[in-house]
């Protein structure tokens, strides 16, 4: 009471000017996050649409030339010199801004954790000029993948305009990727679900909030743009009978070995393009000549392969025309995408899924083709990026075929379960580390933090306790507590309760260690 008195009487030891409840700050805090997605989705749907749109024109351009050059040998020897030019100057993107190379989805998921800052403004026109470049060589890369790095660098410019802290401006690097991913396949549940699971890899309430506003508004932008039709169009597919399902699980299956399959090779490539030691100028070369090559006598495979989906569904093929059209495509599309040039593989890897979909039907009534193409499509997807969520509720958006949950569901499972026997890392997360690696950050791999989410269990000796009066590992970290979805700011003095939600943040040398005294 003395000190209270104290304090009235003299105020020159603090000026209180406001105390404000922590619900109310949560409530602004959300609100905040929500417009700033709506601001995001707005300028990452703009991005993202112009990005689409001059894909799109190039892959029509590329059709044409390869039409064009049948008439004669002079406009074979023009495409051959203007190749060599694109992947010249490919090369030369490359070299000037290394973190536009590839499909920038490990770029983004190395920016939320702190371990790479880029420019955005610089990234957004080096990744637009040099996904341009690879698209109009025919090299098989999709766009979604950099419209996905286009959309995050979208949310860090804004976040930089509106001069947000580091942690507002992870949200937005976040909700501009699911942006991204919304208007590049008009799928913005996928987006919210992808930038989750593969680039923010936790879930929190203003996560999603903020994500989800910027997917809505990226796809309102690109529904103005683009029209309201899918992005495949299949017709009409009947129930999957219950009598289908053990095919469909081996079909998981087989997925599940392709994917594998897809896995290994990119690593074979990798090698072979280091082993080669090509100077970082001249090593898209390798996929524009073979790019001529298959101009000539395989156009097929050129580009990304959208137009495919719907060639394969209304017309009957032979089993070695469509195991030879799946391995040159996959082939083609690695080899374009190790040479480290603009682009994807997220479009080209569903197109290789729906090739071995058609393959799987020939042994089935025509009436299932589509069926299982979609089923092959998502499956092979999950097998090679194991996330089934995000590749069962992005078939089901772009298709807008929400009547056979069940049969997608349980390719996807036995795909995901196969290829984690087989024992291949996830292509996100390899190709994560290969970039660290470049960028000479795998030597001070003992000395990088590991965020851990884990929660207090009803029966655990931490319940009841004091923050500090816990004997926790050196260098430990609580950095948040969610308790019944409200999350509170850590403090020695809070007491843990059973069902907390701990955000543990430590040395990752000091992992094990954490691990075998705290877990189960």
């Amino acid at each position: 009471m003395f000190l209270w008195n104290k304090l009235i009487r003299k105020e020159n030891y603090m000026k209180i000017s406001k105390i404000s409840k922590i619900e109310n700050k949560n409530f602004k805090l959300e609100t905040s996050l929500l417009f700033d997605g709506i601001l995001v989705g707005l300028a990452a749907g703009i991005v993202g649409a112009s990005y689409r749109l001059l894909i799109g024109y190039s892959e029509k351009l590329v059709h044409y030339t390869a039409d064009f050059i049948k008439t004669g040998f002079i406009y074979k020897i023009a495409l051959l010199l203007i190749l060599i030019i694109l992947a010249l100057f490919s090369g030369f993107l490359l070299k000037r801004e290394p973190m536009a190379s590839g499909s920038g989805i490990p770029q983004v998921s190395a920016e939320i954790t702190g371990r790479l800052n880029s420019n955005p403004l610089r990234v957004l026109i080096y990744k637009i000029t040099g996904g341009l470049t690879a698209s109009l060589g025919g090299l098989s890369l999709g766009r979604e993948g950099p419209s996905i790095q286009l959309g995050a660098m979208s949310g860090k410019l804004v976040s930089r305009i509106l001069k947000k802290n580091n942690i507002k401006e992870k949200y937005l690097i976040t909700c501009g990727a699911s942006a991204g991913l919304s208007i590049a396949f008009g799928a913005p549940l996928a987006g919210v679900l992808f930038s989750i699971e593969e680039v923010h890899k936790q879930i929190t309430k203003k996560i999603v909030i903020c994500c989800f506003s910027a997917a809505v508004v990226a796809n309102i932008v690109g529904q103005y743009i683009f029209g309201l039709t899918a992005i495949f169009k299949f017709p009409d597919i009947p129930y999957a009978e219950v009598s289908i399902y053990p095919w469909v699980a081996l079909l998981g299956i087989l997925l599940g070995f392709f994917g594998t399959f897809y896995n290994v090779t990119i690593k074979i490539l990798f090698k072979i393009y280091e082993a080669l030691k090509l100077n970082i100028v001249f090593r898209p070369q390798v996929a524009f000549l073979i790019s001529f090559v298959l101009f000539i006598f395989y156009p097929i495979v050129l580009g990304s392969g959208h137009s495919l989906v719907e060639f394969l569904i209304e017309n009957k093929f032979s089993f070695m025309f469509l195991l030879t059209l799946y391995f040159v495509k996959t082939i083609f599309s690695l080899v374009s995408f190790t040479s480290g040039v603009a682009g994807g593989i997220f479009l080209p890897i569903l197109i290789q899924g729906a090739i071995l979909g058609t393959l799987f039907s020939n042994f089935f009534d025509a009436k299932y083709t589509a069926l299982f193409v979609i089923l092959s499509m998502s499956g092979y997807l999950t097998a090679i990026v194991r996330s089934p969520i995000t590749s069962i509720i992005l078939l089901f958006e772009m298709t807008q075929k929400l009547n056979y949950f069940l049969p997608i569901a349980l390719c996807c499972l036995f795909s995901y379960m196969t290829a984690n026997i087989l024992g291949t890392k996830p292509v996100y997360e390899y190709l994560l580390d290969r970039i660290l690696t470049s960028n000479k950050l795998e030597d001070n791999e003992l000395e990088m933090e590991v965020e851990i989410l884990t929660t207090v269990s009803n029966d655990s000796f931490l319940v009841g306790k004091s923050i500090r009066n816990i004997d926790w590992t050196n260098g430990v970290l609580i950095s948040q507590i969610e308790r019944s979805g409200r999350e509170i700011v850590p403090k020695g003095t809070t007491i843990l309760e059973a069902n907390d939600k701990l955000t543990v943040i430590m040395p990752k040398e000091n992992v094990d260690l954490f691990l075998k005294k705290f877990s189960k």
